[in-house]
């Protein structure tokens, strides 16, 4: 593991069914797969975008459903999550793709839709801005994009309702824990997006902020799906070692500290950003 590939979840197949059921877990509290004011302008024979595909799994549900003119890419910098590529829909593709670096020439004004999800892993200051405008540049005129990211930055651990749920302490340690490490190690942080999308030129920008406590059923795969990441990537620096970093042993404490919080109804917040944009339209010669 090095600084210059900061994807410390790991790609193994365990983590592609974490991706995978990350992937229901967040559609179910936010309500949709493309936000309504993008879905309602789409043309009959829409390509879209997935960057930061991850398994392929958010194309292939879109892919479902929506009408069979329509066609789907997906981009990441890593082949080992992709789903197999006889379990795809026939209009689903995935490719090899950096959003770190511009795309070809020949991929620039293809796609009606952009989609971004939860690559903020990767992310710090400067690197969100410059990766729009690379992702951008796929757009056609009036294209739309959507970015998802969940504000880790802001999570913690909650008491539930149980009457014996703890407070949810060592969930909110292992947290931040890895947010302390994220940014002071590697300079990460959170953006304004509506900001970041009218410095872009972007127009009618809508920003969906909901909590992935909204739906209380829904608390303990949250919990399940954000300890785990969390834990799983402690673990892995603590390998890497460097200041700050805990060892496997006080990793290890942690994990089963927070499965005590978890098991007696504590639960682990954050807050979700679905954020819109369109890129302007050609004028119309009268």
């Amino acid at each position: 593991m090095s600084d210059e590939e900061p994807y410390w979840l790991g790609r193994a197949s365990l983590e592609q069914q974490r991706l995978i059921k990350q992937h229901y877990v967040w559609t179910k509290t936010i309500g949709y797969l493309l936000h309504p004011s993008i879905a309602s302008n789409l043309p009959e024979n829409a390509r879209i975008a997935d960057i930061g595909t991850g398994t392929g799994i958010w194309l292939t549900d879109m892919a479902k459903a929506s009408p069979p003119t329509h066609h789907f890419d997906g981009y990441d910098i890593s082949d080992a999550q992709f789903l197999p590529a006889d379990s795809l829909p026939s209009n689903v593709s995935l490719s090899l793709g950096d959003f770190k670096k511009p795309f070809p020439a020949a991929l620039h004004g293809t796609y009606d839709v952009v989609n971004i999800r939860l690559i903020i892993i990767s992310m710090g200051r400067g690197v969100w801005e410059s990766t729009l405008r690379n992702v951008l540049t796929l757009l056609k005129p009036g294209g739309a994009i959507q970015w998802t990211e969940g504000n880790f930055l802001v999570a913690r651990g909650f008491r539930g309702a149980a009457p014996a749920s703890t407070g949810g302490h060592w969930l909110s340690r292992a947290q931040a824990q890895m947010n302390n490490t994220l940014v002071n190690r590697f300079g990460f942080n959170f953006p304004d997006f509506t900001q970041l999308y009218a410095d872009a030129g972007l127009e009618r920008v809508e920003e969906d902020v909901l909590s992935t406590d909204r739906l209380p059923e829904q608390r303990p795969d949250f919990t399940e799906i954000g300890s785990g990441a969390v834990l799983g990537a402690l673990k892995n620096l603590a390998g890497a070692g460097g200041d700050g970093c805990w060892d496997e042993a006080k990793v290890e404490e942690c994990r089963e500290k927070a499965r005590v919080d978890a098991e007696s109804g504590a639960y682990l917040r954050w807050d979700i950003h679905v954020t819109v944009g369109f890129l302007a339209a050609p004028m119309s010669v009268t």
